[in-house]
C-alpha cells in the first residue's frame, strides 16, 4: 500500500507540459493536400494537410493587431495537377501585451 501511495505521489510530483497555441484550423475533408494561405509576411504557405484532410496552422508568429488571410483548400493529382477551392477571407485580431506594472513595492 505505501508503494502505491509513494509511487502516486512521485507521479503527482513531475510536471506536464502542454503546448498550446493559437491555431487556425478547418474541419477534415477528403483528398485534401495543403491549404494555400495568402496574408501578411509572417504566413508561410502553402500549408500541408493533416492526415485526415485538415488544417492545423500555428498563428503564434502573428502581428498585433488585425490580420487578413484568405484560404484555399487543394488537391494535387498525378494527371490533371494542383487544383484549388475558391478562396475563403478570414481575420482575426492579435492582443497587444499588457503594459508593464509600475508602483511595486513591498508593505508591511
Amino acid at each position: 500500500m505505501k508503494k502505491i501511495l509513494l509511487s502516486t505521489l512521485l507521479i503527482c510530483l513531475f510536471p506536464v507540459f502542454a503546448f498550446g497555441g493559437p491555431f487556425l484550423v478547418c474541419d477534415p475533408q477528403t483528398g485534401v493536400t495543403s491549404y494555400k494561405i495568402t496574408g501578411p509576411s509572417w504566413v508561410v504557405s502553402p500549408v500541408p494537410a493533416q492526415t485526415n484532410g485538415s488544417l492545423k496552422m500555428d498563428v503564434a508568429t502573428s502581428t498585433v493587431g488585425v490580420n487578413s488571410l484568405t484560404v484555399s483548400a487543394c488537391i494535387t493529382d498525378p494527371i490533371w495537377g494542383e487544383a484549388c477551392s475558391a478562396a475563403v477571407p478570414f481575420a482575426f485580431t492579435r492582443p497587444a501585451s499588457p503594459n508593464a506594472s509600475v508602483g511595486i513595492g513591498l508593505i508591511k
